[in-house]
């Protein structure tokens, strides 16, 4: 149901998920070199893999599509909700990851990495997981409300 406050809220969640898994997450420079680090590893300057993994890129990809599942268990509320804040903790682990990766570049870098987009719109995705699962648990005191009074 797309009409519900918690579905907008995953769906936003989950465009933030794909836009983090596909961008550049920061660039920093080693002897003249420009390496630019995304979810799928490390790219120098003329476009050759240096190095990393992609455990963000499926990650990213891993929850946006978790978002969207879950826009669709509307009729389990008590399922949706696990799916939200099963959503916001791996979002979690996604900012560890890149704060790893920041501190192992931070060392070797010559210069202080120039972070991208994606790095600062990362919490709005588990900020929106968590709004989710609040709006969830409105719904379900309203019906279990409602319950009561027949």
């Amino acid at each position: 149901m797309i009409q519900r406050k918690q579905s907008l809220y995953l769906i936003v969640a989950q465009v933030v998920q794909m836009l983090f898994a596909t961008g550049d997450y920061f660039t920093y420079t080693i002897s003249d070199s420009l390496y630019t680090v995304t979810g799928s590893g490390t790219f120098n300057s003329a476009g050759e893999k240096t190095g990393g993994d992609m455990k963000t890129l499926l990650l990213g990809l891993g929850i946006s599509f978790l978002a969207l599942v879950s826009i669709f268990v509307y009729k389990n509320r008590k399922q949706q909700m696990k799916l939200c804040r099963i959503g916001a903790l791996l979002t979690l682990a996604e900012i560890v990851f890149i704060v790893i990766s920041y501190v192992n570049t931070k060392e070797i870098a010559q210069s202080e990495p120039n972070f991208g987009y994606v790095i600062f719109i990362l919490p709005i995705s588990t900020l929106c997981f968590l709004l989710a699962a609040k709006a969830i648990k409105k719904d379900e005191d309203l019906v279990k409300s409602v319950d009561r009074i027949r």
